[in-house]
């Protein structure tokens, strides 16, 4: 049986790299890095992983997206519900469980809806929590490369579109 979200089974996980070294690449990866998600937390938690807060970009937990949407103060809306409703684009439809690019791409696109506005926040709180300025984590020398995707991953139509629109959006 597939796990709700993934669709992983037990079979794809046989000849799978152990958690422990897995975690170990992930945080190299992840260092220094800003990271963009949906309710990344889950994420952080399963991976037993602490990645600073002026680092995350979580885009279940910004008022400005729920603003934009148009939804109550403090309202935690999904990624589905935020990609259909901002981005006009229909993801996790299929019952085999969710597609990992094209979530991650989603938040990513919802992020760049807000980017600017986020980011100034950010820098104000941190200057008012006395921490020495930083430069500017929008920066795109902040986000994963494209060689972080596997081969393969983008053939389906609809992520392969989203890809190449974040590609364009990073030059």
């Amino acid at each position: 049986m597939p796990t709700r979200w993934s669709g992983i089974r037990r079979h794809h996980m046989r000849n799978a790299t152990p958690f422990s070294e897995a975690r170990e690449e992930i945080l190299k990866i992840l260092e220094d890095k800003v990271i963009v998600g949906h309710s990344i937390y889950n994420d952080f938690k399963v991976l037993d992983i602490f990645h600073p807060a002026h680092m995350v970009r979580d885009t279940s937990m910004t008022r400005h997206l729920s603003r934009l949407a148009g939804f109550p103060r403090g309202r935690c809306s999904s990624l589905r519900i935020l990609s259909r409703k901002l981005l006009k684009r229909n993801i996790q439809v299929g019952k085999k469980g969710h597609c990992s690019v094209e979530d991650a791409t989603a938040a990513l696109d919802l992020y760049k809806l807000v980017e600017g506005e986020w980011e100034q926040e950010l820098e104000r709180q941190l200057r008012d929590e006395g921490v020495p300025h930083e430069p500017s984590f929008a920066s795109s020398n902040h986000y994963m490369k494209d060689e972080y995707w596997p081969e393969g991953v983008t053939a389906h139509p609809s992520v392969r579109t989203s890809v190449h629109e974040v590609r364009r959006r990073k030059t």
